[in-house]
């Protein structure tokens, strides 16, 4: 199938961000890109019973007023200066910033389709547009020759001017309807002023006086949608207009802070920031869009470019340590902070005015989330002396066995010190000088210190006074601190001393949640005040009835007093009579009965059947309903117990602890509710009517849930709320059970229990619908499949993700990921089921992107599209995806078909020009095609795969990572071992075991592969098989000895 000529190589971070498309917003939102809150908003003021007017002939003479700038008319594509460190710092960036004239077109041909214009009047328009050199962009597209030139044209352009075109003049009639739609807007006959510019709109619809009077008409009568979407659509006829694109991001934000909202906002940022590159605003607010959005890395590249411009702001080192904190990489954020204050040091030495306290406070949070806390003791100091004006007393740097350089006075500690002259500096540079936030943290860095210097620490936490609870008490100005403190010395087991910081907070309101009282409880626990405990953790229950680490807590409160014993004990004898009495529904002579075995070894009651009573048939089902429930909790209760000591290798906890979750999920399985006869059936309850509920119509129930999530209503008004637990266990709590039991049973190589635990989790109704539970318990399956070392399965479960997530780079990446991982002989990587389904996937892929034309002729394709969008639509590709194509040639690869494989390598080193991998593959399909016997011009075909092969070569050489150096000598080498040249290998091997040691080196800051050992064996082979021994001898003892 051949490839599109407007094909692109961009990823997104997720399908709908693909929606933006090449193309003016006013045609609507299947052929233009519209802010992703109005797309569901039918533009009902652009009316197909506009009535038409007579055409008019353009007046030569231009009006200064409906004139564009001939800047803002400029084409983008090769006209406009690219942002190019935002294009090439993330893969998320959409193609909107190279827009073609072509796109121009299309849209008036879209605008035709849409609004019944008439043929006749668009192609007037159309004719405009290409008289200002808007042909298309086909042309442009072609191959270029060196310099940028097409091929056979010499010397500098000729024909049709680029670059600054004169703008279009309005028509007559335009300026009619245009000025007596603004005398009506001031006579605010607001109904009138809009039929008039949409009039003049369908003359011309690239003017934007017209879109800014709609737009202020909108806003006159409060609808700010469409006020947004005209101002929108007329900005795009200003597209190098900086604060127009400010302002409709402005208004976008005003209205929501929604995802869609947040990446239209980042779409007018993207048009600002290409029109100029160094406005350092757009970049500040397109940086914070980004994170706000959850586009983290591509947050953290943006600043990393403000940091360009603004080398040592202390704004934007805030924004990166932050980010980089979240990324989990603050040694980063941590070496921008050190050149910044080298640099305000040599710069600012005495008077400081750019680097504050909560800069300090940033890098000593760095040093923490670290564990680095010696060094962040030291740097705390350091940088606090130095706002305070004392950095040339570098003598306290000596003294590092405690803080007395912050005592309140020079008595009895400081004045101990030889260098340290009373009176030098003020006495509110030591003690008084040092924020209360830097002197809690000089504590917890000494608690966690290596010395666990708990005297230094209780100093300065008794600086809150703990005691002092009185009106204007520090308790009520640093009640964070005060938690910091409880929190780290509870952090360290001095339990009594916490107790003295938590016990205070109960006086502020604010700070008295479900977490500070588990604490607290904690606290008491361990110093063995059970009472005081089992209120804090009663108290979380009043909070929060859930919260299973309360649940658990009070469960082992309760044994340790002797109360849980005896109801155990209470509950076996009441199990043991009713299994006596109790048979199974269809078992017939007792067979049965023999199976059932206690769940446990430590007394724990089995899930019971309801107890005898004398009571009515409702009050035994809710009779029955509670026991069972308390049973499951006990249960449940003792399994999280014994889950530490499982994890910790303990054979019994882990015995018990295997029993009891097979206990809970049986007792899951059992009910009926969750997997139904057919398992489209969705839960929404318990009940006779919940379980009506899901046979009735899918639109209907649809309906409800847009309403509310947790709230349905019946045929006879009866409302019902549907559950999210069972017996008192979270959905969430089950699933974790039941994927921790499967991974437990792969480990023990039970792999086809395993699998049958997770297949029940899968089959669950309560599961089955939820694509987050299903996206887990997919991850656990495969994982299961790595440990038990089963290839099919793995094929089936990484297909499984291409499917419900279709056209998305990491599918293809983790179907070739899990198959390199899997060691198998007969690989599932190249059969015929995987290879004919990657290529079901590939011709979706083309059919998406191929013409309309030719879509009409291809139906089979249609069927290939498996993931579909909130509305029910399919959703289709937007870009051929490398990642595809590279799969599908390896498969191809992998069968020795390499004939076909070069083609698909071929297609994606067309994407991706300068990828070395790809250039790797291609080399070496040409090599191997070439030692086949069938080849044909067999010179040929090696010619082609060397060639490829020094192409990727140099590229890697340009490389500054010496593990890439290595990987390039090592498969130069070894094409030629292949190959039987082996006075070309050896050169290429000596290097590679030459870049050893760099490889090394640096593979400690980062992860590398080092290809010394297969190297040193190549060349071990050629110096014995050539009889030299002493160079065999020499590369065996240099680098195959341990």
């Amino acid at each position: 199938m051949e490839r599109s000529e407007d094909l692109t190589t961009h990823e997104y971070p997720d399908p709908s961000y693909a929606a933006y498309a090449n193309r003016y917003p006013w045609v609507g939102e299947d052929d233009g890109y519209m802010p992703s809150g109005l797309r569901t908003q039918r533009q009902s003021s652009w009316r197909d019973d506009s009535p038409d007017s007579d055409e008019s002939d353009q007046s030569e003479a231009g009006s200064a007023r409906y004139q564009n700038s001939a800047e803002d008319l400029q084409p983008f594509r090769g006209e406009m200066t690219f942002d190019s460190d935002y294009r090439a710092s993330d893969a998320n960036v959409t193609d909107d910033e190279s827009i073609s004239d072509a796109d121009s077109i299309d849209s008036l041909e879209a605008f035709e389709s849409i609004h019944g214009i008439e043929g006749e009047r668009i192609s007037q328009t159309i004719g405009q547009h290409s008289s200002l050199g808007l042909e298309g962009s086909t042309k442009s597209q072609k191959r270029r020759g060196r310099g940028g030139r097409p091929r056979g044209q010499r010397g500098g352009r000729k024909g049709v001017k680029r670059g600054l075109r004169r703008p279009i003049e309005p028509t007559g009639e335009f300026k009619a309807l245009h000025s007596q739609a603004t005398m009506a807007f001031l006579a605010h006959n607001y109904d009138e002023a809009e039929d008039l510019i949409l009039q003049a709109l369908l003359i011309n619809p690239e003017m934007y006086e017209a879109h800014n009077l709609l737009s202020e008409i909108h806003a006159v009568r409060g609808d700010k949608d469409k006020a947004l979407s005209a101002a929108w659509n007329g900005a795009h006829t200003r597209p190098r207009d900086p604060e127009m694109w400010s302002r409709i991001a402005r208004l976008i934000l005003e209205r929501d802070n929604s995802k869609e909202s947040l990446r239209d906002a980042i779409y007018c940022y993207n048009r600002i920031i290409t029109v100029d590159t160094t406005n350092v605003e757009a970049r500040y607010q397109r940086a914070a869009l980004n994170h706000e959005a959850g586009y983290k890395k591509k947050a953290a590249n943006e600043y990393e470019q403000l940091k360009k411009q603004l080398p040592h702001d202390t704004t934007v080192l805030r924004h990166l340590a932050e980010i980089y904190i979240e990324l989990e990489e603050p040694d980063r954020a941590l070496r921008y902070y050190r050149d910044t204050i080298s640099h305000l040091q040599s710069n600012e030495p005495d008077v400081v005015t750019s680097f504050t306290w909560s800069d300090i406070n940033i890098v000593t949070e760095l040093y923490g989330f670290q564990q680095r806390y010696d060094e962040g003791l030291v740097e705390l100091k350091s940088l606090a002396r130095w706002l305070l004006g004392r950095r040339e007393d570098v003598y306290w740097e000596t003294y590092t066995q405690d803080d007395r350089e912050w005592d309140m006075d020079d008595q009895p500690r400081r004045i101990e010190i030889p260098e340290y002259v009373p009176g030098e500096h003020d006495i509110s540079t030591y003690g008084d000088g040092l924020p209360f936030e830097l002197r809690i943290k000089l504590g917890v860095f000494r608690l966690r210190s290596e010395s666990r210097d708990l005297e230094e620490a209780i100093n300065h936490f008794e600086w809150l006074d703990p005691e002092d609870q009185q009106t204007g008490a520090k308790l009520y100005d640093y009640p964070d601190l005060y938690r910091e403190a409880a929190n780290a010395l509870r952090g360290q087991s001095y339990y009594h001393e916490a107790l003295r910081y938590y016990e205070p907070l109960q006086q502020v309101s604010e700070y008295t949640d479900a977490p500070y009282y588990l604490e607290m409880g904690a606290c008491y626990r361990a110093v063995g005040l059970r009472a005081e405990a089992e209120d804090c953790f009663n108290t979380v229950l009043d909070i929060d009835s859930r919260n299973m680490a309360a649940r658990t807590q009070l469960a082992q409160i309760r044994r340790e007093s002797g109360v849980l014993q005896r109801d155990l004990e209470d509950g076996e004898a009441v199990s043991v009579r009713q299994r006596k009495t109790r048979r199974p529904a269809g078992n017939k002579g007792g067979k049965r009965s023999k199976k059932v075995k206690a769940p446990s070894v430590w007394s724990m009651p089995p899930l019971l059947a309801p107890r005898p009573a004398t009571q009515s048939a409702k009050q035994t089902a809710l009779e029955k309903k509670k026991t069972r429930d308390e049973d499951v909790q006990v249960l449940f209760l003792r399994r999280e117990e014994l889950k530490e000591e499982a994890k910790m290798g303990d054979e019994s906890s882990k015995a018990q602890w295997m029993a009891a979750t097979k206990a809970l999920i049986e007792e899951f399985r059992d009910n009926k509710v969750f997997y139904p006869i057919d398992k489209h059936h969705r839960f929404y309850g318990y009940t006779r009517e919940a379980r009506n509920m899901a046979g009735r119509p899918k639109h209907e129930l649809d309906a409800q849930l847009e309403k509310s999530k947790s709230i349905l209503e019946t045929y006879d008004g009866q409302q019902i709320k549907v559950p999210e637990e069972y017996c008192g266990i979270a959905f969430h709590a089950w699933l974790d059970m039941f994927l921790e039991y499967g991974m437990a049973l792969a480990e023990a190589g039970d792999i086809k229990s395993a699998y049958e635990v997770i297949a029940t989790a899968f089959h669950a109704n309560v599961f089955f619908h939820s694509p987050e539970s299903q996206y887990l318990i997919h991850v656990c399956w495969f994982t299961c499949a790595l440990i038990a070392n089963d290839d099919e399965t793995l094929c089936n479960i990484a297909r499984w993700f291409m499917k419900d997530y279709q056209f998305v780079t990491d599918g293809y990446r983790l179907f070739a990921a899990l198959n390199r991982l899997c060691d198998s002989e007969n690989s599932w990587f190249n059969c015929g089921p995987s290879q004919k389904y990657i290529l079901r996937q590939l011709k979706a892929v083309d059919f998406s992107l191929i013409g309309e034309a030719r879509r009409q002729t291809l139906f089979q394709e249609r069927a290939s599209y498996t993931t579909k969008d909130s509305n029910g639509n399919p959703i289709q590709a937007d870009d051929m995806d490398v990642a595809l194509l590279m799969l599908y040639g390896h498969i191809l690869y992998a069968g020795k078909s390499y004939a076909y494989a070069i083609n698909y390598f071929l297609r994606a080193l067309a994407l991706d020009p300068t990828n070395a991998t790809i250039k790797l593959s291609l080399a070496l399909g040409y090599l191997h095609y070439a030692l086949k016997r069938q080849a044909e011009n067999r010179h040929h075909i090696l010619m082609q795969g060397l060639a490829l092969l020094l192409e990727y070569y140099d590229s890697r050489q340009e490389s500054s990572s010496y593990s890439e150096k290595q990987e390039a000598e090592f498969n130069v080498g070894h094409a030629y071992h292949i190959l039987g040249l082996t006075h070309l290998a050896i050169p290429y091997y000596e290097r590679c075991l030459d870049l050893s040691m760099a490889v090394q080196a640096e593979s400690m800051s980062c992860k590398g592969e080092d290809f010394v050992n297969e190297a040193a064996v190549a060349l071990q082979g050629f110096w014995a098989a050539s009889k030299n021994v002493e160079k065999a001898r020499g590369v065996t003892e240099r680098w195959m000895v341990i």
